[in-house]
């Protein structure tokens, strides 16, 4: 769940007057923000939107000190009047911001459930660009860098050194930034909000209605990640989970299983290539070609990456085929790469202090065998985790939340990251839930079927009588059987 979000543009200047929120029922005058909003435009997009910094103190705890700030976007009601309540997003990572990666590609600019709310975006401590802490690796730009190991210890250690200077590390947990959240609720002059999470952002959601219940009117969940997966225990399972469903679907359509009908075993023959170590070929690139050596453990993360979107997923048939045949060209070009050029210290404390803090050897081999992943992924974060700070995490934070708020869970059967299992497990506490399993569906969760379910469950505030009848229409896309020829003339 390493975000690749995209950065947003320069806040205006916070210069106009506040956005007020209406006053709730039983409020005996209107409620004012605190937090001067002024017009400003969502990247790549006209619509207009209204955005402000928010500063908050590094240590919550202490009564001076170092402070820091958030980015807000507010997307303001497409109706004529605002419902007391906004929606508050939620994203993941963890280390993605909301509101620096929000641009005109956001289903949420146009989203039904914006006739009759607010959508707000606040970027959580140690993202976005106001107050982003983030390490650079490689050095360079070559082709080859995207193909390095993951979490090389030198850069590990040096982003730890340098970043320390300015700020406390520690202090960039899931549980600190939940009360910035409220805090900034609070100033927006929203007494509740419904909270949408998805994937790391779920886990968020879910401590912020165990810190703040009162203040919580309904819950959505898609792709549900909990403390207690460990992430990134369950990308191993998970992962191969989504492999064996691909080659199955592949094996019933009849396009795919004509082209590819020996997947399993070239899928096999794909991975035995690195017995002996990394495989080499070359890329071409303008000044020439660069030779590239791919380990099985790079391999295999970006393979993992592919299953996260269907619309990724659906050339890996045909690049399996081609690496088989020992052209590893299409691949190489066709999946993410496995290694950031850079990486955000958040994620580092996030998933260091509150999910991995407590795998153990026994962990590592139970979900790692009989996966292609393997332990590879598991052992090189275990590593890295080792070189930073420990904060310190409640002991509340892994315990089942328990509420009675509306909760509505969607959950791919999928998932290559966060498997429907977890949605159950979180559903067990939450007697108001009610989890609905996608077939086709992976850890992209936003549609037009998707969009109308949210949209109706936080208008109504109860899951109960939705109709989910339009995920039964959702289909994985067509597989790519043969390379797309290039557009004459096209670059």
């Amino acid at each position: 769940m390493i975000a690749r979000g995209l950065l947003f543009a320069p806040l205006l200047s916070l210069a106009l007057s506040a956005c007020a929120a209406p006053a709730p029922k039983g409020s005996d005058e209107p409620r004012r923000a605190a937090v001067e909003l002024a017009p400003c435009r969502v990247p790549r997009s006209s619509e207009p939107a209204r955005c402000a910094t928010y500063e908050v103190p590094e240590d919550r705890a202490a009564s001076h000190g170092r402070r820091i700030s958030l980015k807000v976007v507010v997307l303001p009601t497409l109706g004529p009047t605002a419902a007391p309540d906004a929606i508050f997003v939620l994203v993941g990572g963890p280390g993605q911001g909301a509101a620096s990666s929000l641009t005109g590609a956001s289903g949420w600019l146009t989203a039904t459930a914006r006739r009759e709310r607010d959508v707000v975006f606040v970027d959580q401590r140690g993202t976005g660009s106001a107050n982003r802490l983030i390490c650079r690796l490689g050095g360079d730009d070559r082709v080859a860098a995207g193909f390095r190991d993951l979490f090389p210890l030198d850069e590990i250690r040096a982003c730890r050194e340098n970043l320390a200077q300015v700020a406390d590390l520690r202090l960039y947990t899931t549980p600190i930034a939940m009360d910035d959240l409220d805090e900034i609720r609070a100033a927006l002059g929203y007494d509740r909000i419904d909270l949408y999470g998805t994937s790391y952002g779920s886990q968020a959601a879910l401590q912020y209605l165990r810190q703040h219940p009162r203040r919580v009117r309904t819950v959505t969940l898609a792709g549900v990640a909990t403390p207690d997966a460990k992430q990134p225990l369950q990308f191993a399972r998970a992962a191969q989970d989504a492999m064996a469903a691909l080659i199955s679907d592949c094996a019933a359509d009849a396009p795919c299983h004509t082209a590819f009908p020996r997947l399993p075993a070239e899928f096999d023959s794909v991975l035995a290539s690195f017995t002996s170590g990394p495989v080499s070929f070359a890329l071409s690139r303008a000044e020439g070609s660069e030779p590239i050596h791919m380990s099985r453990g790079v391999f295999v993360e970006r393979l993992r990456l592919m299953l996260y979107d269907l619309d990724d997923a659906r050339r890996v048939p045909l690049l399996i085929h081609r690496a088989a045949a020992g052209d590893w060209v299409p691949f190489a070009t066709s999946s993410p790469a496995g290694v950031a050029s850079s990486f955000s210290a958040m994620y580092m404390t996030v998933t260091c202090s509150e999910t991995m803090a407590f795998i153990g050897e026994a962990d590592v081999v139970r979900e790692s065998r009989g996966t292609f992943v393997g332990e590879y992924r598991t052992r090189t974060h275990l590593a890295a985790c080792r070189e930073w700070p420990r904060a310190d995490i409640p002991s509340a934070y892994y315990e089942p939340v328990r509420s009675d708020a509306p909760v509505l869970i969607l959950s791919g059967e999928l998932d290559a990251a966060t498997p429907a299992r977890y949605g159950a497990a979180a559903a067990r506490s939450l007697p108001n839930s009610r989890q609905v399993l996608i077939r086709n569906a992976s850890h992209a969760y936003w549609n037009d079927c998707t969009q109308v379910l949210v949209a109706t469950f936080i208008a109504r505030g109860s899951a109960r009588d939705l109709d989910t009848g339009c995920v039964r229409d959702l289909r994985r896309p067509p597989f790519v059987t043969e390379e797309t020829p290039p557009t004459p003339g096209g670059s």
